[in-house]
């Protein structure tokens, strides 16, 4: 699963804060696919994961996912 980008940047890159964050609360889709999310275009919400083009929210995989392997 793609990190929450949200979580990641208010823990301020510390591995042991993030842990508690994921723990401690639930992120959306957008928060877990970060500021620069693309729309999918099969669920219409801001969800496609900046750094693993997966949409956060339905798994519709981008063409931009293929292309990094």
């Amino acid at each position: 699963m793609a990190s929450c980008e949200k979580y990641w940047a208010d823990s301020n890159s510390n591995p042991d804060l993030y842990r508690n964050l994921i723990a401690t609360r639930n992120c959306t889709p957008e928060e877990q696919a970060g500021p620069d999310a693309e729309a999918c275009p099969k669920c219409g919400r801001l969800a496609i994961h900046i750094y693993c083009h997966e949409c956060m929210n339905c798994g519709f995989k981008s063409k931009n996912s293929e292309s990094e392997l």
